[in-house]
C-alpha cells in the first residue's frame, strides 16, 4: 500500500532529525534507524535534496545548514514551480486562460510548452515572459499597484466583465474552509472574484503548504468555487480532507 502524505512527511521529518544529530550518515544507517527500505530512503533523500535541505555524495547524506531566508526561499520556489507545472497540464490548445497576480499562477505560463492560447491577466509581469508566437496576451489595463505590478481599479474590472475564459489559474495568500480564497489586497480580491465568476470551465487554485488553512484579509471566492486545488505534500492533511469534503479535487505534487 502506498504511504499516505502524512506518513511521508513524518518519515522525512524523522530523517532530517537524524541528519541534524549526526555529521553524515550512510543510506544503510538511515534505513536501519527508520526501519524502512534503502530504496525508500533514497527516494526521500532525492526529494529533500531538490528542496535544498540535504546534500548527498558517495552513498552518504548530510544536512544543509541554512543561513538567513535566501535558502528557504529557494526551497519554496522549487515547490511553487512543481505546482505551477502541474496546473499548466490542464490548459489545452486554443484555450482562453485567466491568470491573476499570484506568483505561482504566473509561473504556470512558463510550462505551457508550445500550446497556442489566449492569456488574459491583470499581472503586468505576464508581458515579460516568453510565449508561443501564435498565442495572444491581453492585459486588463487599469492602475498599476507596485511592487506586485498588479492592474486594478475600474478599468481592470470593466475588462474582465466583458470577457470569459475556458480555464482560470488563481494564486492566493490563504485558503481556508472558513474564509475560502483570500488575499491581503481588497482591489485584487475584487478582480479575483470576477475572474472566478467569468470562468466557464475549470477554476484551479495553486497554493503551496504555507497558504493551506490560512486566511488573509479579503475573500476572493468560496471553497465550492474551486474545481481543483493544486498544492504540495507538506500541506496539512486535516485541512486537505476538509477541502475535499467540499467537492474540490486536490492534487498534491511531490518533489
Amino acid at each position: 500500500m502506498k504511504s499516505s502524505h502524512t506518513m511521508i512527511k513524518e518519515r522525512r521529518d524523522a530523517l532530517l532529525d537524524l541528519l541534524h544529530k549526526h555529521t553524515s550518515l550512510q543510506v544503510k544507517e538511515i534505513s536501519q534507524s527508520l526501519d524502512v527500505s534503502e530504496i525508500t530512503v533514497r527516494r526521500d533523500l532525492t526529494a529533500l535534496e531538490k528542496m535544498g535541505l540535504v546534500k548527498r555524495a558517495h552513498g552518504k547524506a548530510e544536512i544543509v545548514n541554512k543561513i538567513g531566508t535566501e535558502d528557504h526561499n529557494e526551497e519554496i520556489e522549487i515547490l511553487k514551480n512543481a505546482i505551477a507545472k502541474k496546473a499548466a497540464e490542464f490548459v489545452a490548445e486554443g484555450n482562453t486562460l485567466f491568470i491573476n497576480t499570484g506568483s505561482t499562477a504566473l509561473s504556470s505560463l512558463k510550462h505551457l510548452e508550445d500550446k497556442r492560447v489566449t492569456i488574459v491577466s491583470n499581472n503586468v509581469k505576464v508581458a515579460n515572459l516568453d510565449h508561443n508566437p501564435n498565442s495572444t496576451v491581453i492585459l486588463s489595463g487599469g492602475e498599476i499597484r507596485f511592487p506586485k505590478e498588479a492592474l486594478v481599479g475600474d478599468i481592470a474590472i470593466e475588462s474582465f466583465s466583458k470577457m470569459s475564459s475556458d480555464i482560470s489559474i488563481i494564486g492566493c495568500s490563504g485558503l481556508s474552509i472558513e474564509n475560502g480564497i483570500t488575499t491581503p489586497v481588497l482591489h485584487e480580491a475584487k478582480i479575483n472574484s470576477l475572474i472566478i465568476e467569468r470562468t466557464n470551465g475549470l477554476v484551479i487554485v495553486v497554493a503551496d503548504y504555507r497558504k493551506i488553512g490560512v486566511s488573509s484579509n479579503f475573500t476572493s471566492g468560496h471553497i465550492k468555487d474551486i474545481n481543483y486545488l493544486i498544492t504540495d505534500t507538506f500541506a496539512s492533511p486535516a485541512v486537505i480532507r476538509e477541502i475535499e469534503k467540499q467537492g474540490v479535487q486536490v492534487i498534491q505534487v511531490e518533489v
